[in-house]
């Protein structure tokens, strides 16, 4: 090859090696959105997760005071003593629980809402 067929294949080499390192680049920083979006997505779900376990712990006590309640009133019959009225309303949050356990669900499928 001589030194003139040498120059003119340098400026395609040096364009095609320019265009494999934009590529490079670009794609670091689509990584880089991806992994964003990622801990984006984990931090939600871990939100989310948290708001299950607090209404589930909500409903687990007002089901203990509500079965607490029932034993007591079984006993006082027994006994022979008037019933207490029950003071437990129904579990606070059950919405909120419905909707949470929902968008977790569509999390896990993949489903979009």
């Amino acid at each position: 090859m001589t030194e003139r067929e040498r120059a003119a294949a340098s400026p395609s080499v040096d364009e095609a090696m320019n265009r494999v390192l934009r590529a490079e680049q670009d794609a670091r920083a689509a990584v880089d959105v991806c992994r964003g979006e990622a801990a984006a997505m984990v931090a939600a779900a871990e939100a989310l997760a948290k708001r299950v376990v607090q209404a589930t712990d909500r409903r687990i006590r007002a089901a203990h005071q509500r079965a607490d309640q029932t034993v007591e009133q079984a006993v006082r019959a027994l006994l022979g003593t008037p019933p207490v009225a029950p003071v437990v309303s129904p579990a606070e949050g059950d919405d909120e629980l419905d909707r949470a356990v929902a968008a977790l669900a569509d999390e896990i499928i993949g489903a979009r809402r």
